[in-house]
């Protein structure tokens, strides 16, 4: 019906994922103007809060020319020389943070608190008595452990198991493109990569370390009845594909980009290509997805 409002009932999970994570960005390069007016609550974490924030802010351009200035003659990801320094193992959080700044300003941070649904962001809250460096490790080593001794696991248990609890904050709400950098840099932090997060007098740790693939946090909205999952590496075709009310796309190979390299800017924009490539291949699951959905209603 011409002029018929759409109806929003759609979920979108962007996984973490560091660097691979800008497949999402290619994804949604072909498929946003179609999906935007159906969502109903987009939840992420981790790098995957990155993608939301640059895809929303409309800062795509700004974001790339920070990186790449930022990254320009970057010949190692971690140098102990530092150490001796007195400054951080690795530039990723100093660079991370100009880039969300970048996103944030001249009207990026606007757009995205202008945005119709909420935008949640997953961060980890840690149990206190590890204190933020041992619990990193441990949570870190305990989801290494379970991917291991699970391979297909889309959603790791570990994590909550040590202790560790959701942290969930509307991207809406930040009031300053510093908020907002503190907010996707505290859902990312991974020491050594990223520091131990702050937001608002929280310290915060990766969200990943309670669930990597937050579709959890987009259904807990009621309007919410079928959720797109988008992860950032492969996994086996059975776990794949529609899953009940979830639909899981995942990268057809490795990207282009590994998860912490900043050592070459060229292969985050072949890993956005990629995406975007992609999108064609997994065209037909989204339309019966989509399609399905439209029939439950």
């Amino acid at each position: 019906m011409t002029g018929a409002v759409p109806h929003r009932d759609l979920g979108l999970a962007f996984a973490g994922g560091g660097n691979r994570a800008f497949y999402q960005y290619g994804l949604m390069e072909r498929w946003w103007p179609r999906l935007a007016p159906r969502v109903a609550a987009i939840a992420a974490c981790s790098a995957g809060a990155c993608v939301v924030a640059m895809l929303l802010s409309g800062r795509r351009s700004a974001a790339r020319d920070v990186f790449q200035r930022r990254t320009r003659g970057l010949s190692r990801n971690l140098d102990w020389r530092n150490l001796l320094r007195g400054r951080r193992l690795a530039p990723h959080g100093e660079i991370l943070r100009d880039v969300l700044l970048a996103i944030g300003r001249d009207g990026g941070l606007d757009r995205i608190r202008s945005c119709a649904v909420p935008v949640d962001v997953l961060s980890s809250r840690f149990p206190e008595i590890l204190g933020p460096g041992l619990a990193a490790a441990v949570g870190i080593v305990g989801y290494q452990l379970e991917k291991a001794l699970r391979p297909e696991m889309l959603h790791p248990r570990a994590g909550r198991a040590l202790g560790f609890e959701p942290e969930v904050t509307d991207m809406r709400d930040c009031a300053s493109p510093e908020e907002l950098a503190d907010l996707v840099l505290a859902s990312s932090a991974t020491p050594p990569f990223t520091p131990v997060g702050r937001f608002r007098a929280r310290r915060l740790l990766d969200g990943g370390l309670v669930d990597n693939v937050p579709a959890f946090v987009a259904e807990r909205h009621p309007a919410v009845r079928r959720t797109i999952v988008l992860l950032t590496r492969p996994y086996a075709p059975s776990v794949l594909g529609r899953r009940d009310r979830r639909l899981y796309l995942a990268p057809s190979g490795p990207t282009p980009s590994g998860r912490w390299d900043y050592t070459r800017p060229e292969a985050l924009e072949d890993t956005v290509a990629m995406g975007e490539a992609e999108a064609a291949l997994h065209q037909p699951a989204l339309d019966a997805f989509l399609e399905a959905s439209l029939a439950d209603r």
